[in-house]
């Protein structure tokens, strides 16, 4: 599944999130789980979406703007 990939790409980023799919969830709706915590610095915040847009526009789920 899609949200899979985007899991384990996120992981080589070192960021672990969790990828879902089918039979998990119903067909073609794939998600990724972000479990976010209050010990999280704005940095670590930082660096997880600079990861997400980095893994989003590798995937094709981004497009440049």
């Amino acid at each position: 599944a899609f949200a899979i990939k985007i899991a384990a790409r996120m992981l080589e980023e070192g960021i672990y999130v969790t990828g879902f799919g089918f039979p998990v969830v119903p067909e073609g709706a794939a998600r990724v789980r972000v479990q976010i915590s209050d010990a999280l610095s704005y940095e670590d915040m930082d660096t997880c979406l600079q990861a997400f847009e980095k893994v989003g526009r590798e995937l094709g789920v981004l497009s440049a703007a």
